[in-house]
Order: C-alpha cells, then structure tokens, then sequence
C-alpha cells in the first residue's frame, strides 16, 4: 500500500511539474525566436557538409551531426572558450575535448583516441593549434549561413574574410547558445560544438526568419516621439460662482450676474494640472502663463 501511494504521488508531482507554464523572456517577446528551427536546420546541413568534406573524406572518419540547438543559456558552460570576430559580430567557440583529440587521432593516424576524461592531461600546443583552425573553420560556415539569410546587408557578406581570433573574455551571462551534437562511431564518442552569439548576430538571425512580410511591412510608426503621438483631452474650467438660492430664484430674463475671470484650472478627466490665466486672442479666449499644481 505503501508503494502505491509513493508511486501514485510521484506520478503526480509529475504531472505538476509538466503542467507548469513555461517562463517568458521579455527579451523575447515579438521577436520570432519560435522559428529558430528553420536556422538550427540549415546550418545542420552546413556543418554535415563541413565534416564530409574536410573531414569525413580526407581522413576516413564517420563525424555525424546530431541535433542542433539555439536558445538563451542564463550562464556559459565552464570551459575554454574561443573568440572570433567577424566584423560584424563576435562569437565564442567551444568543442568538448574528446572530439579534439578524436580529430587528433585521424590526423596522425592513431588506432585510438587518448583519454580526456577522468584525470585530466595537459593541453598540447598541438591541441591548441587545432582548435584555433578547427574554430575558424565552423565559425566562417556559422557566418557563411548567416550571410545567405533574406535581407542580409553588406556587413554580412560570405567574402567578408576569415574570422580573426581576438583575445576577449565571452560574456558569461544571459547569452545566445548554438549547440551542436556530434557523433563519431569509428572512435564511440561524442560531443559537443558550442557557439555564443553576441547581439548582432542574433539579431541577424531573428530578422532572416522572419517571415517575409514582417521584414517587408512598412513602419508606419511616426518618427515623432511618444509624448508627441499621445493625444490627451484638456479641460479648462474656466471660473466658478456661489450664488444664494434665493438670489438664484429671482433671476429674470435680462438680468446679468457679475463675473470675475481670474486664473483658470486645467484638467485631463478628473486631474487637476496646471493653473493658467485667461487672455483674449483674435476673438478668442487662450491659456497662457501655465503654472504647475504641486
């Protein structure tokens, strides 16, 4: 009995936690990171190209691409990180260790791959100087897919260059993750290609998934400011008289109540603005001389 309820209440807080709305990034809101997908699926193409010809082909190796990922990471995975700049972007660039190695292996021919987990070994120049070419080398197809987005600019062209490495710290919070899955049978590994984009990069790529009447739409904003395309309905209460009821009653036709017109009060709905006084303009009456209301 004891098992079935443990079991039923387990099923349960489940169920409660699938239930659970998902949490919305204002950073997102009205931008279409809902189709995303049709970028992660092109640049698989990309990247699976990428290793049959500069990999796959030339060493004999089986490098797969698995799934490909982009969304906001609330923090950057603890590792070594590369940074290149594209000129009109800049991207962090990071592989798991053991497909360097595996890579490593193919190149100069090892039966095996070293081990990369467990205690690590320091890293060889070798390594380095592999991951800084191998770096540029996904980064410019990452650059290339962008460029042949809809509407890319000249900024973004695929002639640009090569990407430079700079020696830059990546932000480590609050940033836009491109994770790709690849898979090597020959050696039974796999792992990880990561990519943190900048701003620029993601707001390119925001703008080629858009659809294109999104992109097309003309803006029919003004470009007055806000305070300038707000109307708001002001009312001027001009003056005001107490009158006895009496004198009230015996008001006739003809008879005329003695006025004062002094300093008026502005309003919008029911709040009082300003004080102003009255002048008389070409015929009409005019608020000039406005004075706050604490």
């Amino acid at each position: 009995m004891n098992i079935t309820s443990t079991h039923t209440t387990s099923k349960a807080g489940n169920a409660l936690a699938a239930a659970q709305p998902p949490v919305l990034d204002p950073c997102c809101l009205g931008r279409p990171v809902h189709l995303l997908g049709k970028f992660t699926a092109l640049f698989r193409d990309d990247l699976a190209e990428l290793l049959r010809t500069k990999l796959n082909r030339r060493y004999r190796a089986s490098f797969q691409v698995g799934n490909v990922q982009l969304a906001q990471a609330p923090a950057l995975p603890a590792q070594r990180w590369r940074v290149f700049d594209h000129g009109a972007g800049r991207v962090a660039f990071s592989m798991d260790r053991k497909l360097l190695l595996s890579i490593l292996a193919y190149r100069y021919g090892a039966a095996s791959v070293p081990e990369a987990e467990g205690e690590p070994q320091p890293e060889t120049a070798t390594e380095e100087r592999l991951c800084g070419m191998l770096g540029k080398q996904f980064v410019a197809t990452l650059a290339q897919r962008v460029a042949l987005l809809p509407g890319a600019d000249s900024s973004w062209s695929a002639e640009s260059g090569d990407p430079a490495e700079i020696s830059l710290t990546p932000p480590v919070e609050r940033t836009w993750l491109l994770r790709a899955e690849l898979v090597e049978p020959g050696h039974g590994i796999s792992g990880e290609l990561l990519f943190a984009l900048d701003e620029a990069w993601m707001g390119r790529i925001l703008r080629g998934v858009a659809p294109t009447a999104e992109r097309t739409r003309p803006n029919t904003h003004p470009a007055k400011p806000l305070a300038a395309r707000l109307p708001l309905m002001v009312v001027a209460r001009l003056l005001e008289k107490e009158l006895p009821l009496g004198a009230l009653l015996d008001a006739r036709v003809g008879d005329v109540i003695p006025m004062h017109l002094g300093p008026t009060e502005v309003l919008i709905g029911d709040s009082l603005l300003f004080r102003a006084a009255v002048a008389e303009h070409k015929g009409k009456l005019c608020l000039t001389s406005f004075e706050d209301v604490e």
